[in-house]
């Protein structure tokens, strides 16, 4: 399969699965990514959601170009097209688990465009992006447009949607697009350890941040105090809440259940 959806302990793995095309995302692979994430919202065992590449050479170099000719060729395959891809990154976004990114080699295009949605993106050393759609003379969607600017910045979204050049491990990290640079021998062992905190965290006090911060960064409209209200309230009205307080006193580590 193109597309590996496996649970893995507290953790939902993404893993894209075309080696020989450096994990090129295809049709088929952008069509199960919303259902998988709607699985793991589901599971109650499952913490957070990670995203990687088969292999090492890759985390994805993009969209599989040899499909556009049957999928991008005319304005309403497009228009699908880009609607399938904004399913994806909201259903990534939207998600109230905390999702990762381990970035092996190319990430490059959509495959970018899924490491941005996640919450967190860890590369290592020979890790390279690039989103080239001026190259291609493609027309790059909105809400891809506004994770890059939120990230990143007007200044350096600017350069790279322009230029449509490369960066390498050390640019992305000064430039905010990733959060460290691991040596790419150890990233599998650092993302373990990443993963295991997110696991052990409590799920509400998460999911309370990031509705908040989605409601800030999200495409259009204002932030919606209602929702964040109720967010808020049900973290504070939590028995993990509890628990957190009470192992604190106590001294131990807290046994978070997300109720």
């Amino acid at each position: 399969m193109s597309l590996l959806v496996e649970k893995k302990g507290a953790v939902g793995w993404i893993v894209f699965n075309q080696p020989q095309k450096r994990n090129a995302i295809n049709g088929a692979m952008w069509r199960g990514i919303a259902p998988a994430m709607k699985r793991f919202d589901a599971d109650a065992e499952v913490r957070c959601v990670a995203f990687r590449g088969a292999g090492s050479e890759a985390f994805s170099a993009g969209a599989d170009i040899s499909e556009f000719q049957r999928i991008r060729a005319e304005r309403q395959s497009v228009s699908q097209y880009d609607g399938l891809l904004d399913e994806v990154l909201h259903s990534i976004q939207d998600s109230l688990k905390p999702s990762l990114a381990m970035i092996h080699g190319f990430c490059m295009g959509g495959g970018l465009e899924i490491a941005l949605a996640c919450d967190l993106r860890y590369c290592g050393e020979a890790a390279q992006f690039a989103i080239p759609a001026a190259k291609l003379g493609l027309a790059y969607n909105v809400e891809g447009h506004k994770r890059l600017l939120a990230t990143v910045g007007h200044a350096r979204a600017r350069e790279i949607m322009f230029l449509g050049r490369r960066y390498d491990a050390a640019e992305a990290l000064a430039m905010g697009l990733v959060h460290e640079v691991v040596a790419d021998a150890g990233l599998e062992a650092f993302i373990e350890e990443k993963l295991d905190t997110l696991a052990g965290n409590a799920p509400l006090a998460i999911a309370n941040s990031k509705t908040i911060l989605e409601e800030y960064v999200k495409s259009s409209g204002q932030p919606d105090p209602a929702r964040i209200s109720a967010a808020i309230d049900r973290c504070a009205r939590s028995a993990d809440y509890e628990e957190g307080r009470r192992a604190f006193m106590e001294k131990r580590k807290p046994r978070f259940e997300g109720k």
